[in-house]
């Protein structure tokens, strides 16, 4: 199988190791990548969210299998476009994607599938989004209704906070805050039928403690041992089975990964948001749990062919991943600093994946606020969090830092 990876973050990695790792797959590219996805697999320069330029670099390399990684470039047709040419597309289409490209399209969705979510009020002037946070109340959770690259999400303690962020926003989704630690489970999905994933948990504060401003995500883990063992089955009954049903009574089927980001609330699981992708940084520590060979399964779902694909495996042990950030992310991440690597050589349970790096000359620099991913497994999460740590501290970047508290918590029972 030919196949090719849209995208150029540590999501990307993460797949293009995967996919590497699967026998079925006979030639590997990626567009436009990043220096270590470089490693693994042939990389094209082209426009991730242009719909002729991917199409037209899936017919020059013949794929068999084209995989988005990147919400942009879904929300922009790139998987309509491809299925156009004939080829599968792993991802929805662009109606399907505005589950994540509109929160107001997603709360439209849940809303019809009776899928239990916070309430919530769209918000389009001053005045509109004032009734909503006094009507709410504290703590004020506001949303970018458009696509916000997983920093559209202010929840603040703050009136003049929130109100700032609504008023930045134009069009935003403010609603009821839920209480409950969050989980996040993908699933795979053909357009009728789906599959689920290992559940994970993302750390979206900056600093350690779960203090500082949202991020895109400073570290994962899986499995989660604190969550019922039936947490997978009954969030794809409750929440993925009929979002994916409606989606299809609309007339827009969805094929590739739904992401729901949920919390377990005193009052049961609800939706906090749902993403069109795989998420960064959860996938990292997902699919270095997966035992089945990814390339297949992405076929199948790409295909309507997921009822045959064979069920999913999964590795014994755990996986933790952490982020390494420039200095200034996430406000204003500084790019151009060279990286380097004090005794550094991937082990058996730990490994580097690049995120926001970049080559000038033969230097690795950063090239965005989440630069590298520290990945470590092993028997349980105690030592995956060890392993993970270890290769984190054999990076040198002026002013990187990252979190210390990853999967701490969980790790150690409490």
């Amino acid at each position: 199988m030919r196949v090719l990876v849209i995208g150029s973050g540590g999501r990307e990695h993460a797949l293009v190791r995967a996919l590497d790792r699967d026998p079925a797959v006979t030639a590997l590219h990626a567009a436009p990548g990043n220096p270590g996805i470089a490693e693994l697999a042939q990389v094209h320069q082209i426009q991730a969210a242009s719909p002729a330029d991917v199409t037209r670099l899936a017919a020059a390399l013949d794929a068999d299998l084209v995989v988005i990684g990147p919400e942009a470039p879904l929300v922009a047709g790139v998987a309509d476009a491809l299925r156009a040419d004939g080829r599968a597309a792993f991802g929805p289409d662009a109606a399907a994607a505005r589950i994540e490209g509109s929160k107001a399209f997603a709360k439209e969705v849940m809303a019809e599938a009776g899928i239990p979510t916070a309430s919530c009020r769209v918000a389009t002037t001053e005045a509109e989004a004032d009734d909503a946070l006094e009507a709410f109340g504290p703590p004020y959770v506001v949303k970018d209704d458009a696509l916000a690259a997983g920093k559209g999400v202010v929840v603040t303690d703050d009136l003049a906070a929130a109100r700032k962020h609504a008023a930045a926003c134009g069009k935003v989704v403010i609603e009821e805050y839920l209480d409950g630690p969050e989980v996040s489970l993908f699933a795979l999905a053909d357009g009728t039928t789906t599959a689920p994933l290992l559940p994970a948990q993302d750390f979206k504060r900056a600093r350690d403690g779960d203090q500082g401003p949202n991020t895109g995500g400073m570290g994962a883990y899986a499995p989660l041992p604190w969550t019922p063992p039936d947490l997978a089955a009954t969030v794809l009954a409750r929440v993925i089975q009929p979002a994916i049903d409606v989606l299809r009574r609309r007339s827009t089927p969805y094929r590739g990964l739904l992401y729901a980001g949920l919390a377990l609330t005193s009052k049961g699981v609800k939706v906090v948001e749902f993403n069109a992708r795989f998420g960064d940084p959860e996938t990292q520590v997902v699919l270095d749990r997966l035992a089945t060979p990814l390339a297949g399964l992405l076929h199948a779902a790409a295909a309507g062919d997921l009822a045959a694909a064979p069920a999913l495996s999964w590795l014994p042990g755990a996986a933790v991943t952490v982020v390494l950030a420039a200095e200034g992310y996430p406000e204003s991440p500084v790019k151009g600093d060279k990286i380097t690597f004090k005794s550094y050589s991937e082990r058996s349970r730990a490994y580097l994946l690049h995120a926001g790096t970049a080559r000038t000359g033969a230097d690795l620099v950063t090239a965005g606020g989440r630069v590298l991913n520290a990945v470590g497994s092993g028997p349980d999460l105690a030592v995956a969090r060890a392993a993970a740590y270890e290769v984190a501290e054999c990076v040198q970047m002026r002013g990187g830092w990252y979190r210390h508290d990853i999967a701490e918590r969980a790790s150690t029972g409490n």
